[in-house]
């Protein structure tokens, strides 16, 4: 088996070391520089941060309650494996708790609202220009969250925020395995006309064909990545 190439990352700062490591671990394994399945060992990325491995079991322990990543007892910590099961199961559930996000805050859409919308929308072609898969993913994600934010459920927004990052190591899979992605801003186009519109009905129905186009590219990305893998 090839040991993966990991990226190099500069020491620490000294004022915020643990949110520094724990914010750039997650940025990199969401921009899918660190694969799923991969071991983060102690001694490496301490020794990279400039961190003692007691602080660094802290940061990585952010990403453990968010299910980044996963602690396997007598073996270490990996950044948390994803299949077509696990990523169905996430997007059923999204599909179920956006619609209702949008059921509830579709009375409360006001002009307020809407400019939010609008602007999250032109930081997502903004960050698409960049070409930055990461800033990508992100944007992706903050787009879809206004629902979330405003629908008046907490519960709902912490389970979304939860949600969102193994959403976002699904798309980092695209890139792992060079499968197309959608063009994000071109997807979300009549995702927020509608959103912003007067017919919740059509709003809900490309609300499951969005979720759909999303779900088949991550599903395209994961057998491309098993095939590989058998060769």
């Amino acid at each position: 088996m090839t040991t993966p190439t990991l990226p190099e990352f500069a020491p620490a700062p000294a004022a915020t070391r643990r949110d520094y490591v724990a914010h750039t671990l997650r940025t990199a394994i969401l921009a899918g520089q660190i694969a799923p399945g991969t071991q983060l060992v102690e001694s490496h990325f301490a020794t990279q941060f400039g961190v003692s491995r007691g602080l660094l079991r802290e940061a990585i322990r952010e990403l453990i309650e968010t299910g980044l990543v996963v602690n396997r007892p007598y073996a270490g910590t990996y950044v948390a494996d994803i299949d077509e099961k696990t990523m169905s199961d996430v997007y059923e559930v999204r599909r179920i708790m956006e619609k209702q996000a949008f059921i509830r805050v579709w009375p409360n859409r006001d002009t307020g609202f809407r400019a939010e919308m609008a602007a999250r929308y032109a930081a997502l072609a903004e960050a698409v220009a960049s070409r930055q898969f990461e800033r990508e993913s992100a944007a992706e994600a903050h787009f879809h969250g206004l629902a979330y934010e405003r629908c008046g459920n907490a519960l709902l927004l912490n389970v979304w925020q939860q949600m969102t990052q193994k959403i976002q190591l699904g798309f980092a899979m695209c890139r792992l395995a060079h499968t197309p992605k959608p063009d994000y801003a071109e997807n979300h186009r009549l995702f927020l006309t509608l959103a912003v519109g007067n017919d919740l009905k059509a709003m809900l129905e490309e609300l499951d064909a969005h979720l759909l186009r999303g779900l088949s590219t991550i599903r395209t990305a994961l057998r491309a990545t098993a095939e590989r893998a058998t060769d």
